[in-house]
């Protein structure tokens, strides 16, 4: 019998792990890809030994070198806290492996371009947890842009609001420790904000930013960006970690010449709306949504399967499951991977950018 195409090696089975392995032992099932989780690796024995029963991965490592030179494996995810990196995204270089590594790639953009380029002169495939370029609200919301005359972008903007990331399903507090997180809500959470900004209304130019620590952690709890884009549109982030016991929340509003847009995630009540000039506003639900990634990635809906159907539809998990479907597919058809390492890098800047504006509340320039 053949080996799989796609030979999986995952580094870190905590939270991030183990959403990831979910995801991936969802595409497998459902033969999406033809794909096995080949090892697991983790410090941690306990959370090494659940992941391993719960996804029924039989070789497991405590050290990721191992993992890394274990020849039935030909793909690296790096599910570690933020410090571990830069090491084990090399060892995967050097050894010629795939490698998908989750956000932040590093604690500033300088050490991301640096892995960039590792990739690179090794000629590997390598990809970024930058989910949110998978929400099926999100991908509706591009297309909307694409199919209607909303005009020129004006401004656009995003309030992110998430319970302090230290207990519920967080497990360990390693996020408070900017040894080994970089920083706080900014660089650990609303990265994918800026990825989404970019994304939409395209290179950043300037940034402004005012950044706060209220609850004296080691990391900031609060971050207000004001970001110019290349073609004029004023982009603000507003991003924070609280104390109060309510569902995280992202709202986006995107306002241009002829239109609105309006997208809420994380909450149990998620949506894409929209109104064009002289027409009366749409409010789109996630059953009205539920496919969109299925033509987004390029798939015929007709000869999926149940169960690949229900890993495309599935509100939250479907981010995940699609990045690694995406990543995955770019490795077997030799294509280039988007969000890449070189949108990390891009991200990246723009977090650099803020941290100095703030620390010399003047506006910085990227260019």
């Amino acid at each position: 019998m053949s080996q799989p195409d796609i030979r999986l090696g995952l580094i870190g089975t905590g939270t991030i792990g183990k959403m990831h392995l979910l995801s991936l032992a969802a595409l497998r099932e459902s033969k999406l890809i033809d794909l096995e989780i080949s090892a697991i690796c983790d410090i941690e024995s306990s959370t090494l030994k659940n992941a391993s029963e719960l996804f029924e991965v039989e070789t497991t490592y405590s050290d990721y070198q191992n993992l890394i030179d274990d020849e039935d494996v030909n793909v690296v995810y790096v599910c570690t806290p933020t410090n571990k990196h830069r090491d084990m995204v090399i060892a995967a270089a050097k050894a010629q492996k795939a490698v998908f590594c989750e956000k932040p790639l590093a604690h500033s953009g300088p050490q991301a371009q640096d892995l960039y380029m590792i990739t690179k002169s090794h000629n590997i495939q390598a990809a970024i947890g930058l989910v949110l370029r998978f929400d099926q609200f999100l991908v509706h919301a591009k297309q909307l842009i694409q199919k209607y005359d909303f005009g020129k972008p004006m401004l656009a903007h995003i309030r992110d609001d998430q319970r302090f990331p230290v207990d519920y399903i967080y497990a360990s507090k390693w996020r408070m420790d900017r040894s080994i997180a970089g920083g706080g809500t900014l660089i650990e959470h609303s990265i994918h904000d800026i990825d989404v900004l970019q994304w939409f209304f395209g290179p950043v130019e300037h940034v402004y930013a005012t950044v706060n620590n209220f609850n004296g952690f080691d990391v900031e709890d609060h971050a207000s960006l004001v970001l110019t884009h290349h073609d004029g549109c004023v982009s603000t982030l507003d991003s924070v970690w609280h104390w109060v016991e309510r569902p995280n929340e992202r709202r986006f509003e995107f306002f241009f010449e002829n239109g609105y847009l309006g997208i809420k995630l994380e909450s149990d009540k998620r949506y894409v709306e929209y109104q064009l000039k002289g027409e009366r506003p749409v409010k789109l639900w996630a059953e009205s949504v539920n496919t969109t990634l299925i033509e987004h990635l390029d798939l015929d809906e007709q000869n999926l399967s149940t169960e690949a159907y229900e890993t495309l539809t599935q509100v939250g998990s479907e981010r995940y499951a699609a990045l690694s479907y995406s990543f995955l597919k770019s490795i077997r058809d030799q294509t280039e991977m988007v969000p890449g390492f070189k949108e990390g890098v891009s991200a990246h800047r723009i977090v650099d950018a803020a941290y100095e504006s703030a620390d010399k509340a003047a506006r910085i320039s990227l260019s």
